[in-house]
């Protein structure tokens, strides 16, 4: 057995005993409705390859919620980070006598850190006020830290055995700081964001899940963004899921990162100049999920 599959056993048979070893319970009934008390969830993710290429990705997550009968606080926090390796092969020797060697140089090429926290109050069945915050740490995306706090209400639509569906709209202020600075943006801003948290059981041991946060920059009004989480997840048991999940992050200003300038003859003149980093990131994830 490889280093990397033994690395990938353990993962598993640690998150496997985890499960086994729990006595709580799920934080969402089957039908939808909240059990009171305290619940925390734990997901692990990995991805290695070895051989003629190699990258390692790890991942974890966790959330903590306690319920009350009219009220709740959520703790979530997670990263994500890749790995990759390059390798160089060359040899030494004659032409008919040589040895091959072989150098591989690892860089970080993705990285990823959030935490959040909300506390909601039920004022009816229908209406509810929530306050919160969040961080994030993305450099990859130009990003080195980011807090926003946000306050506001919202409307729970559907709430049954198979279905829920609530909407929440705030207001927001951020505090931005970016791996390079963008001279003509405030880094500090009010905002607006609104919301919505979809749940819907597919089946006994199937679930699907969709949540989109839209935050509007009140100081440029041209700077908006979303995060769009897709999440499906399957019940092994009562402790233990597997759970793919896609999510979409986009804004329409993107932060800047700084590249080497070439003259119109390929050679480089020593500066460099800001670019727009991508609007859109992607993550893909399956994990395992431990649920107590």
């Amino acid at each position: 057995m490889t280093k990397i599959s033994r690395v990938a056993a353990a993962t598993l048979a640690f998150a496997l005993a985890l499960a086994l070893s729990a006595d709580g319970v799920l934080a969402q009934s089957s039908s939808g409705e909240d059990r009171l008390g305290w619940f925390y969830t734990a997901e692990i993710t990995g991805v290695w390859t070895a051989g003629n290429s190699e990258s390692t990705t790890l991942g974890f997550a966790s959330g903590l919620r306690r319920v009350w009968p009219r009220s709740q606080i959520k703790f979530a926090g997670g990263a994500i980070r890749t790995e990759s390796g390059l390798a160089t092969r060359f040899a030494e020797g004659s032409v008919d006598d040589f040895t091959v060697q072989k150098e591989t140089d690892r860089e970080k090429t993705a990285e990823s850190y959030y935490f959040r926290g909300r506390y909601d109050y039920q004022l009816s069945k229908r209406f509810y006020t929530f306050a919160g915050g969040d961080w994030l740490r993305n450099t990859f995306a130009g990003i080195d830290s980011r807090t926003l706090l946000a306050a506001g209400a919202g409307n729970t639509w559907i709430t049954d055995d198979r279905t829920s569906f609530t909407t929440d709209y705030g207001l927001t202020y951020t505090f931005q700081q970016d791996v390079v600075e963008n001279p003509f943006l405030s880094t500090n801003f009010p905002g607006l964001r609104a919301a919505y948290d979809f749940w819907r059981q597919l089946t006994s041991s199937t679930e699907f899940q969709s949540t989109l946060v839209v935050d509007l920059n009140l100081d440029n009004t041209d700077d908006v963004r979303f995060d769009l989480l897709n999440e499906l997840p399957i019940s092994i048991s009562s402790k233990l899921a597997f759970k793919p999940s896609l999510q979409l992050l986009w804004r329409n200003q993107p932060s800047l990162t700084q590249v080497d300038l070439f003259d119109s003859s390929g050679t480089p003149t020593g500066e460099k100049v800001r670019v727009p980093l991508e609007k859109l990131d992607s993550f893909f994830k399956a994990a395992l999920v431990v649920k107590l």
